[in-house]
């Protein structure tokens, strides 16, 4: 049980946790103080106590490491909304790369940033997988276009014929890193993609290019053999993307047509 109690060395009393979760925290008149009750281990150790609690007086374990600073109270002092904005809408989907391995380092703050995206309930279950051999990176791209030609997809089928022929990766567009995401929950299908995302955007920051890889998605996916003796991974693929330095450079964003909506103008200017 991650959560343990509280430390009421430190608590002032302040009934902020039972604010943030009426479900494991009460208080106990006859004790006058706040008490943690989870007896049947129910808590998902979503962290909202600890992060409301000013005094830091809930004891918790195994949860990760615990940060704390000024902005975090107010995140719109890091930020602007114009210089936010700016940077949301520069992302491109990048389909050429440097032949430059992104290092360990950087990639590792990649998964930092993605660790915090929120999941449903709380469930932590996503595993990522990292591909970063040329070799295996070409034999996974040459077997996701296999199936594709194999399912005579007017659409794509004859592009991928002429594109083997001619050694070029139309998958992957050889970028030096693959990462899939996956789990044996069918409920992080939604909590994957909102992990990816935070982690292309990270990726942003620190210079390097990703685009999400449907296709491959689709045959890891629904193909056995090629997610399991590949791509060596177990359970469900719920998103592939590719990662590396761009060769690519945007000079303008493109346009993209509003997003039909009901209920904004009967708000108030």
């Amino acid at each position: 049980m991650p959560i343990l109690g509280i430390d009421y060395e430190k608590c002032n009393n302040c009934q902020i946790c039972l604010n943030a979760c009426s479900r494991y925290f009460r208080r106990d008149e006859e004790l006058n103080k706040m008490v943690f009750d989870d007896p049947n281990n129910l808590c998902d150790s979503c962290g909202r106590c600890i992060a409301r609690c000013n005094p830091d007086a809930i004891l918790y374990e195994n949860i990760g490491e615990l940060l704390d600073y000024e902005e975090v109270q107010d995140p719109s002092k890091l930020i602007s909304y114009e210089n936010m904005h700016k940077f949301m809408i520069a992302k491109r989907s990048i389909r050429g790369f440097k032949k430059k391995k992104v290092p360990k380092d950087v990639l590792e703050k990649v998964l930092d940033t993605m660790k915090y995206a929120p999941t449903g309930a709380n469930i932590r279950t996503l595993r990522c997988t990292i591909i970063s051999d040329d070799d295996k990176i070409k034999e996974l791209s040459d077997l996701v276009m296999d199936a594709i030609i194999a399912s005579s997809n007017p659409r794509y089928s004859e592009n991928f014929i002429k594109a083997k022929k001619s050694g070029i990766d139309t998958i992957f567009h050889s970028a030096p890193h693959v990462i899939i995401i996956h789990s044996r929950n069918p409920g992080d299908s939604m909590n994957s993609t909102i992990a990816l995302t935070y982690g292309m955007l990270c990726a942003q920051t620190l210079g390097l290019g990703s685009c999400w890889i449907g296709l491959a998605h689709g045959v890891l996916g629904s193909n056995k053999e090629v997610r399991e003796k590949v791509a060596g991974i177990p359970g469900n693929v719920w998103g592939v993307i590719t990662l590396g330095y761009p060769t690519q450079i945007y000079y303008r964003v493109p346009p993209r047509p509003d997003i039909k909506t009901k209920g904004l103008d009967e708000l108030e200017i």
